[in-house]
């Protein structure tokens, strides 16, 4: 399975740099690289993330809500990482739990969250780190893995395993293939690539789908508590009546403590 890195950097230039790098691993075939953004924290509620088209120029600023929405772009754990980072995912315990990254990685990845950090966030498969650890060598002291990778729920899934399989087969041709044979090579990787990227983003559809049904159900439960609650309010005279009323009051409590971290889960904002 792939793996999170995050690799911060003070510099943009040697940020820059850095990213190529990795893309030009991911050419050769020593790496696959799936996702990756790069992204820099302008001030506490601004970011800036490089459009990938143009590279070096394209430089975007987003308020921390308007990144909010480029992160659902990021299906997959990714995703999660980018809004980590930038703050936006601050409390998704639910999120956390989903995807199975150690505690250290997250708290890594925390302590990046400074203004005027630049960091590359990339999902990537590699046989060993030391492909992506001697290219950055003189670019960076830090590379942030998530040991854990991103083995857990639905993506032990046959069909994601499948094509990450088919992807290292390819991967393993183009290391061996002549100048000609490459081009189709890349293209077939590319539309493997492609496929997983369906595949994951219908898998993370299906889990807000689930989430979301929790979130009614949970919010229906939390209003028949309330109006029975009310019941108790007009005549709390007896021991007994103060004991359930108070029971009542801890039941709605928990309930609404699961519906906050629902929100997080979909990244919806609490409206009172």
């Amino acid at each position: 399975m792939a793996n999170i890195i995050v690799i911060p950097f003070k510099d943009k230039t040697k940020a820059i740099d850095a990213l190529h790098k990795i893309k030009e691993l991911d050419a050769y075939g020593d790496i696959t690289l799936y996702e990756h953004i790069l992204i820099r924290k302008d001030d506490n509620n601004h970011y800036e993330v490089l459009d990938n088209k143009t590279d070096g120029e394209g430089w975007r600023t987003f308020t921390g809500m308007a990144l909010g929405g480029l992160v659902g772009a990021f299906a997959g754990p990714i995703g999660f990482v980018i809004g980590l980072y930038s703050g936006t995912a601050a409390g998704a315990i639910w999120d956390i739990n989903h995807f199975d990254f150690e505690n250290n990685f997250i708290r890594k990845v925390s302590n990046t969250m400074t203004v005027g950090t630049i960091a590359i966030i990339a999902e990537v498969a590699e046989d060993s780190s030391v492909f992506i650890d001697d290219a950055l060598k003189s670019y960076s002291s830090e590379i942030i893995r998530s040991e854990a990778g991103i083995d857990f729920d639905d993506y032990i899934d046959e069909q994601i395993e499948d094509i990450e399989e088919e992807i290292e087969d390819e991967r393993q041709k183009l290391k061996k293939a002549t100048e000609n044979e490459k081009a189709k090579i890349k293209a077939k990787i590319a539309d493997l690539k492609a496929k997983r990227k369906a595949k994951i983003a219908t898998l993370d559809a299906k889990r807000k789908s689930v989430l979301k049904e929790v979130k009614d159900k949970t919010t229906s439960q939390i209003n028949k508590l309330e109006k029975r609650l009310k019941g108790y309010e007009q005549s709390v005279a007896s021991t007994f009546r103060k004991a359930r009323k108070n029971r009542l009051e801890k039941r709605i409590k928990r309930e609404e403590e699961k519906l906050y971290q629902l929100h997080n889960a979909l990244g919806e904002d609490i409206v009172d």
